[in-house]
């Protein structure tokens, strides 16, 4: 009976994390022609096997890969670790018609250390994949970080697991189970030193001179006196004022203030590109001078 009932639990768990039905299919490559109907040397079309509708016009050099292949692989690692999956959300993102897949397991057991006294302020740890079938992300698993208090994520360099496979490569993203312990290890121990950037205190002029050069950075050209975006500018002084009112002038406001620049965007386009470079510009402002300076 006992082991009818682990089985039962298992099982579930397995369904739960299961792909989303709707990114669930397999792709292909097929030839693509010109007007004359001649083949187009060094071109494909990838394609849904289930639907036949075509998702993106490739290099020949393609090789076409199922996320389910990956998504099976994650889970495996996953459950077979040492990682606390007792109580994880699984949220799909799936777009233009399956060209596109967002994956995050949210491990709420994964808790950083408590910022403050409210239960709130702090992390709790998650992965996220994605992939394409458009050439708009190569097939990628990164460790991340969720702030409960503003649902504000971040991938730290210092701490981040992220595998990257391109779809040039018959090659699938290859990991073990300790890849998925030591990412854990590596969160809780960025999250302890986290806690010490509210001792770092840094003033209103440093914290400007940090976002125009990183963040709302513009390349300089003949044409322009500034090299910062003045509409940045403003978007990432009134999140810092927010911040600062909560936790006082210091370098935790200032990671809050870019990680809130990068998580809630507004935008006409597809958020996750929005995302996607902002999060890189939050990476690039914690390797910046400015910010070392300030945090050693």
């Amino acid at each position: 009976m006992l082991m009818a009932v682990a089985h039962k639990q298992e099982s579930d768990m397995f369904s739960k994390f299961a792909i989303h039905p709707d990114a669930d299919f397999d792709v292909g490559l097929r030839n693509i022609y010109n007007v004359n109907h001649d083949t187009i040397s060094g071109k494909k079309e990838i394609y849904r096997k289930d639907t036949n509708d075509g998702l993106a016009v490739v290099s020949s050099t393609y090789k076409p890969r199922s996320y389910k292949k990956a998504i099976d692989h994650f889970n495996n690692l996953i459950l077979n670790s040492n990682i606390d999956t007792s109580d994880v959300e699984i949220r799909d993102t799936v777009d233009n018609n399956g060209a596109v897949y967002l994956r995050n397991w949210r491990f709420n057991r994964i808790k950083g250390v408590k910022m403050f006294d409210d239960p709130k302020e702090r992390s709790i740890f998650e992965f996220q994949f994605r992939s394409s079938h458009n050439q708009r992300f190569a097939e990628d698993l990164i460790a991340w970080s969720r702030y409960l208090w503003c649902d504000n994520g971040c991938a730290n360099n210092d701490w981040s697991l992220h595998v990257r496979i391109k779809h040039n490569t018959s090659k699938s993203i290859e990991m073990d189970y300790q890849a998925i312990d030591d990412a854990v290890r590596n969160f809780l121990q960025g999250e302890e030193e986290k806690k010490s950037w509210v001792e770092k205190p840094i003033t209103l002029l440093t914290a400007k001179q940090l976002f125009q050069q990183t963040l709302a950075f513009i390349p300089r050209d003949n044409h322009i006196s500034k090299y910062y975006s003045d509409i940045q500018m403003d978007t990432l002084i009134k999140l810092y004022k927010k911040y600062t009112d909560r936790y006082g002038e210091n370098i935790f406001a200032v990671f809050q203030t870019a990680t809130d620049w990068s998580t809630h965007v507004n935008t006409k386009g597809k958020i996750y590109n929005v995302q996607e470079r902002r999060g890189s510009r939050v990476r690039d402002m914690m390797n910046h001078e400015i910010w070392l300076d300030t945090i050693n």
